[in-house]
């Protein structure tokens, strides 16, 4: 013929080596991963082969929760969950899918409804003892924080009253913190959250 109209296209033997020159279409892989990083158009001279990490075979069109990897002669499809968050069974913290394939054991998609979540290997389920003790240990806390406060206002008053020099405002004061003192100490914090806190005299 005096003109071609096509590109000529490339014929490779079954050794893999170009027999008649020509363009070609080429699937190109990540060499570390062996992911799929596209196609492109590839002249091959007589006798040469694909460049490395490249195929001949098209992969097939996939949804965007999976990836296309080259595995030996032949494509696979594993998911992909890279760029979603991912939880801790044990602990609940969050970290984020870098790599192709199934969820890593010990994790889930599945994120926690709140911090007093436990796994109980297919949900979250609200640990109710694990909430409790939060709220006893919050209580603690608190209880622990207004007795110092307590304690210190005491000191200061009892302070003028043992040197005679309380006014009368100051020594009722003084009975005001004792009191609420006293009733800080009944509180059983074990009945968290389900706690009066007695009101500050101030």
């Amino acid at each position: 013929m005096k003109y071609e109209l096509q590109p000529s296209i490339a014929i490779l033997d079954e050794n893999g080596l170009t027999t008649s020159a020509g363009w070609s279409i080429i699937y190109n892989v990540d060499s570390q991963t062996g992911e799929y990083q596209g196609a492109t158009y590839h002249f091959l001279p007589v006798g040469v082969g694909l460049p490395a990490y490249a195929y001949l075979d098209a992969p097939k069109q996939v949804e965007d929760d999976h990836a296309i990897v080259r595995q030996g002669n032949k494509w696979i499809y594993p998911v992909d969950h890279r760029g979603k968050a991912i939880y801790s069974t044990e602990t609940g913290a969050e970290s984020i899918v870098t790599n192709i394939g199934d969820t890593p054991e010990g994790y889930t998609l599945l994120k926690p409804t709140s911090d007093f979540d436990s796994w109980n290997g297919k949900k979250w389920e609200l640990d109710k003892e694990k909430q409790h003790q939060y709220d006893v240990t919050t209580a603690q806390s608190q209880q622990s924080q207004l007795l110092n406060d307590a304690n210190s206002a005491i000191s200061n008053l009892q302070d003028a009253v043992d040197a005679e020099i309380a006014t009368e405002q100051q020594t009722e004061m003084l009975k005001k913190w004792k009191k609420y003192r006293f009733e800080l100490n009944q509180i059983d914090v074990n009945t968290a959250p389900n706690i009066q806190w007695p009101a500050n005299p101030q």
